[in-house]
């Protein structure tokens, strides 16, 4: 179940890069595609400095497992204060999925904070499994939560009416 969950996580944050991609094509809120575009690069610089952060974590006893939990929630945090930061710089008002995508993000951060507790603090590991999976379930939870705002928006503009 762990490598298909990840199979499918990995799947799932290409299909938020094509709504993305779809929502720039209809010219829709502003507010939600820099919040997208936040969650497309994020994820995607996450991807791509996995196996380093894999390596430094696997091969350097000491740094290891405090590397892996502080590079994940310093690059999710650096990801709600970039959007946080444009929202406030160019007085964008915050739509409702920007906002779930910054909670989404807050989530992330802090399931890094409670499993870097359990395990380097505590050394009691009770939290493996949530972890696990919790990290794929709230990505995953992205692309149907994008999917229904960019229909929403669509339906909109058809029937005239600008939210």
């Amino acid at each position: 179940m762990g490598d298909f969950a990840y199979t499918v996580d990995k799947l799932f944050w290409v299909g938020t890069f094509l709504l993305l991609i779809v929502s720039v094509f209809y010219k829709l809120d502003i507010s939600s595609r820099i919040a997208l575009t936040v969650w497309v690069v994020g994820n995607l610089f996450m991807d791509l400095i996995q196996p380093f952060v894999m390596a430094v974590s696997t091969n350097h006893v000491i740094v290891g497992s405090s590397f892996w939990y502080v590079t994940w929630g310093t690059i999710e945090i650096l990801c709600v204060w970039c959007i946080y930061k444009v929202h406030a710089v160019h007085e964008i008002p915050a739509s409702k999925l920007t906002r779930y995508i910054m909670v989404c993000f807050l989530a992330l951060c802090s399931m890094q904070l409670l499993r870097f507790a359990d395990r380097i603090v505590f050394e009691t590991d009770l939290l493996s499994a949530m972890y696990k999976y919790a990290i794929v379930a709230i990505n995953i939870s992205v692309v149907p939560m994008t999917a229904l705002w960019l229909a929403k928006e669509i339906a909109a503009i058809r029937k005239g009416i600008v939210l």
